[in-house]
């Protein structure tokens, strides 16, 4: 199988396990939203962006290294595989020490057990993360996602059980630690890769820079996305955090799912194409408009019809979180072709260009949470609006720096999508200008059938040709 197919055909198979994901994420989500508490959705923000934020400053990661480096030896990937347990044990500590003082800061005393608990994640990961990397290094995509599919329904069996015999916000840390130790047992099993007795760490000195330019450009990355958490987990009440944190993820769960799909297959896929930047700008162009024909249309129906959609699958509880959804699906809609640029500078061997921009983005959300957070949360929410369009604007402009390219490409393959969403603002704005917001369900299923038979116009030849692709290779 040539390079072209078998990415093609190893990206169906994430697209197929990135689709299920999605539909557990929203079963997953109902059954939460109808056991769980607001008060419990704050709290597990507040204990992941926590454990996430001291994990990714301590612990340096070397997965993007082997991925970049092609051709790594025997040597060095033992000598990652042996420095990944040194700081992943590092990391634990430090989260363990310091749980105390971010209960203290955020005036949250449950905080502290939850962390303990959710924080042995940090343990289990060094076990297998090289394993893995190396078989997303050789695309082998077909049993990674084979992998990814059990450990995600496996996390949701024992998630959703948890909750229904009322372990709280405990049945969320359960879904995840249940979910790490499947892909850890699955991916053992699967490798043909055994690390030797051997250490060196003169042999991955280029791998640790790599590393850890990388990694400052996750840190950052970490800022601009969990900010919010950061700074709102302190002005409000942990209630009115969860009121948020389930509206974000609401709309950021398909984001997340879409752009994990792109990025395992991008990140790989690039690095093999690293000097060809002709490549490298139409796979994005084209990565971008798939996204976007998913994201776009999803995003819009959902915004306009998040009254009705809440209300029927989680519950008047939730009702305080609909304007927020309302208005943070545009964010999201924006945020799903922007997040996925920041692939090409870690390909191209320049991951210190994601550090800036999103350095920069971090600064621009932070700004908008803070001065929204002083007067209301829906204020915040428009403010991230505005702050998602200015950081695709900055993206593009570091991108066209080091790969020139057309703005009407893009726009042309942007076109479709762009379309779409101009039509739902047309349905919505008919029934707003004619009083027919009674209609909810009507207008529901009219957007919906508008998007598909749009999709089918403008998209179908390219849905068919990737399903063709699949086909004659499996």
């Amino acid at each position: 199988m040539s390079l072209k197919k078998k990415i093609v055909v190893g990206g169906v198979y994430v697209a197929i396990v990135n689709v299920v994901a999605q539909f557990s994420a929203v079963g997953v989500n109902v059954i939460f939203a109808w056991l769980l508490s607001p008060d419990d959705f704050g709290l597990i923000a507040l204990v992941t962006t926590y454990t996430g934020l001291v994990t990714l400053i301590t612990n340096i990661g070397f997965g993007s290294a082997i991925i970049n480096e092609q051709k790594a030896t025997q040597e060095q990937l033992s000598s990652i595989y042996f420095l990944n347990f040194v700081l992943g044990i590092f990391s634990y500590i430090i989260v363990y020490l310091l749980a105390p003082f971010a209960a203290d800061f955020y005036e949250e005393g449950r905080l502290v057990q939850i962390v303990y608990f959710s924080s042995l994640s940090v343990l289990i990961f060094p076990f297998y993360i090289t394993h893995y990397k190396i078989k997303e290094r050789d695309l082998e995509l077909k049993l990674l996602s084979k992998i990814n599919m059990t450990s995600i329904l496996v996390g949701v069996l024992l998630g959703v059980g948890s909750a229904f015999i009322g372990m709280g916000v405990y049945a969320l840390v359960i879904q995840s630690l249940s979910g790490g130790i499947t892909r850890l047992i699955m991916t053992l099993y699967h490798s043909d890769w055994n690390p030797s007795k051997q250490f060196n760490i003169k042999s991955v000195y280029q791998m640790i820079w790599y590393a850890l330019k990388f990694k400052l450009s996750k840190i950052a990355l970490y800022f601009e996305r969990n900010i919010d958490y950061l700074i709102l987990g302190k002005l409000y009440s942990s209630a009115v955090l969860g009121y948020y944190s389930f509206a974000y993820l609401i709309m950021y769960t398909p984001i997340k799912r879409v752009s994990y799909l792109f990025s395992d297959i991008l990140f790989p896929s690039f690095s093999i194409y690293k000097d060809n930047k002709e490549k490298i700008i139409l796979g994005y162009f084209k990565s971008i408009e798939l996204i976007a024909i998913v994201t776009f249309p999803t995003m819009a129906i959902l915004g306009f019809n998040s009254q009705l959609i809440i209300s029927f699958m989680y519950g008047n509880k939730w009702d305080e979180a609909i304007p927020i959804v309302q208005i943070l699906c545009f964010a999201g809609a924006i945020q799903s072709i922007s997040q996925v640029g920041d692939i090409i500078f870690a390909a191209i061997g320049k991951p210190e260009v994601i550090t800036y921009i999103t350095t920069i983005r971090a600064l621009l959300t932070a700004a908008a949470i803070i001065l929204g957070g002083l007067q209301s949360i829906l204020i915040v929410a428009y403010y991230l609006v505005i702050v998602k369009i200015l950081s695709f604007s900055l993206l593009l402009i570091v991108l066209y720096y080091f790969i020139p390219f057309s703005i009407m490409s893009l726009l042309k393959y942007l076109s479709g999508p762009l379309i779409t969403l101009i039509v739902l603002f047309v349905i919505q704005y008919a029934f707003i200008r004619f009083e027919l917001e009674f209609a909810g369900i009507l207008k529901l299923i009219l957007m919906v059938v508008t998007a598909s038979l749009i999709f089918l116009s403008l998209h179908l030849s390219t849905a068919t040709e990737l399903y063709r692709l699949f086909r004659s290779k499996t």
